[in-house]
């Protein structure tokens, strides 16, 4: 008897032990398995076609990572539209940049208001308009041509300092559950002076949150004084923090006489109108990239996505727009940074 009890003893032990590990490991085998927002282009900005698997190669460390499907994403995207009201745009010049960003809001929702439910927030130093999802897109519209009509909101609202990566930081608060299916779309010039978030804590939250940043920059000549610190450095770090999130960032937006100019490159022959509807593609109607990665990783890590050698020959000069950077398997609410 005393030998069948250390037997069931030993039996429970090993089962607790069993129990113990089980989660571990399937935990693991969850944090390898991920799936990721691709979008992929030719030279001239239009969607690849038949693109497979084996059309593409990824590494994490220098070992491969295995590419299981490529589909366009089914789900329905959400999208936070997030206006700079700082001083920076409401300048005396004829044509000031608060109208040219009005404008390309007003774009914005005109093109995508039927296939992707839109939040919207005004910022400067601190955000001072918001309509969340629950509003509609009808809020939106009526917020937005409350704007346009109001003659004195230059006057009374735009002013003051610039908060981006604060603003950032609460569009992404406003997507509950938040996924890769979900983008916020900034429209400033990137200038950053106020904000209490740093940028490498807005990367973290990205990361987590699989949330995509898409930003036009608008700018303007400003005759004789110098650009401001923030005013230089910003683009650059707005355009690092798209480029993170798998997001990306049109870097040439201003006046021409009574038109928009508007580019990806400064150099490039592409209209306007034609630019502004291939980023919109890449936000409602990009592909999901499956892999599995060939060990659990510890901390956020990038990893690099590229067309196969094959596939660069026969699309030449094309691009491949994902999220350069992968959460880490111990990471805060784990699994908002996979899907």
């Amino acid at each position: 008897m005393p030998c069948a009890n250390k037997l069931r003893t030993s039996f429970l032990s090993f089962s607790a032990l069993f129990l113990c590990i089980q989660p571990v490991r399937s935990q693991e085998t969850g944090c390898t398995a991920r799936k990721l927002p691709v979008y992929l282009r030719d030279a001239q900005n239009l969607p690849l076609q038949n693109v497979s698997i084996s059309d593409l190669k990824a590494k994490l460390h220098g070992k491969p990572v295995k590419i299981v499907s490529l589909k366009p994403d089914p789900r329905p995207h959400r999208l936070v539209l997030i206006i700079d009201t700082s001083a920076s745009m409401g300048s005396l010049e004829e044509q000031p940049l608060w109208n040219l960003e009005l404008s390309l809001a007003w774009h914005f929702f005109e093109s995508n208001h039927e296939r992707v439910s839109i939040a919207m927030l005004f910022f400067n130093d601190q955000v001072h308009d918001l309509i969340d999802f629950s509003q509609g897109n009808a809020a939106v519209a009526e917020k937005l041509r409350q704007v346009a009509e109001d003659r004195d909101y230059v006057k009374q609202q735009v002013k003051g300092r610039t908060a981006l990566r604060d603003a950032i930081f609460r569009g992404i608060q406003l997507l509950d559950h938040p996924s890769s299916a979900d983008a916020v779309y900034v429209l400033t010039d990137g200038g950053d002076n106020a904000s209490q978030q740093s940028a490498s804590a807005l990367d973290r939250r990205l990361a987590v949150t699989s949330v995509r940043v898409f930003a036009v920059l608008l700018y303007q000549k400003l005759g004789n004084r110098n650009r401001t610190p923030e005013e230089l450095n910003g683009p650059n770090e707005l355009a690092e923090i798209t480029k993170k999130s798998g997001g990306e960032i049109l870097t040439a937006a201003q006046w021409q006489g009574k038109s928009i100019t508007l580019s990806a490159d400064a150099e490039a022959k592409v209209k306007s109108e034609e630019t502004l509807h291939r980023l919109y593609q890449a936000i409602v109607q990009n592909s999901l990239i499956e892999v599995e990665l060939p060990f659990p990783i510890s901390k956020n890590e990038r990893w690099e996505l590229e067309l196969s050698s094959a596939a660069r020959h026969q699309w030449k000069n094309a691009k491949v727009t994902y999220t350069d950077t992968l959460v880490s398997c111990d990471a805060e609410v784990f699994g908002l940074g996979r899907n």
